[in-house]
């Protein structure tokens, strides 16, 4: 079941379109990513799309994709690609469905530990606003197309207590960028980029990418 109790982890891959306009003036990004936070917490539902590059200990997620909402007793269904308990390079590709605090992948099914349910990442309490209100050393760089919308890209640092306190095998800072929407409407947080610092001197850093759409409130 350890595999299993890692899906819902990242929470946290959809691209950016062009080079960002960097022609400002921009908003200033500690008030775009408080706007981002205030509005996530009344997210109810969302769709997600996230990867991960590199090795991260004790994550052996390398996609996941899916829908989650806090609604009906909270509950998420989608697709993930794992990296295998081996040497070999190998991977495994399955579909899984959360109910609460249970989770199948049609092949294996039991508890899905409290600290990984939906409600521990989506919601006012949950560890991706955790991490949008962590963010320090906001900084606008340019606007950008998201999933065809314009946003705005935030670049940041997230304090090694925050991260640790949302993703448990992220040590130390996070070196982060917000992609904040910019239709004239609410702002909403769109996409996250977040680079993992490297364990040891002999490792590369890890990238982690999440995007967020189709959000119900």
């Amino acid at each position: 079941m350890r595999r299993l109790a890692l899906l819902l982890v990242v929470m946290l891959t959809a691209g950016c379109t062009g080079s960002p306009d960097t022609r400002g003036p921009f908003p200033a990004g500690a008030d775009l990513v408080r706007e981002a936070a205030t509005s996530f917490a009344a997210v109810r539902g969302v769709h997600f799309a996230a990867g991960v590059n590199g090795v991260l200990p004790g994550l052996p997620l390398r996609q996941i994709e899916g829908d989650a909402t806090l609604d009906d007793g909270e509950s998420a269904t989608g697709t993930a690609d794992v990296q295998d308990d081996s040497t070999t390079g190998g991977h495994t590709e399955f579909g899984f469905i959360v109910n609460g605090a249970h989770v199948d992948t049609g092949t294996e099914a039991g508890p899905l530990p409290d600290a990984y349910t939906v409600s521990r990442f989506l919601g006012p309490h949950g560890g991706l606003k955790r991490l949008l209100d962590g963010v320090t050393d906001a900084e606008t760089e340019g606007r950008e197309n998201v999933d065809g919308a314009p946003a705005l890209r935030v670049a940041g640092r997230v304090p090694a207590a925050v991260a640790y306190s949302v993703l448990a095998p992220a040590a130390a800072d996070l070196t982060v960028k917000i992609w904040v929407s910019d239709d004239g409407g609410p702002r909403r947080f769109v996409r996250l980029w977040a680079q993992v610092p490297p364990a040891g001197n002999h490792l590369s850093p890890v990238m982690i990418e999440l995007s967020l759409t189709k959000q119900q409130f």
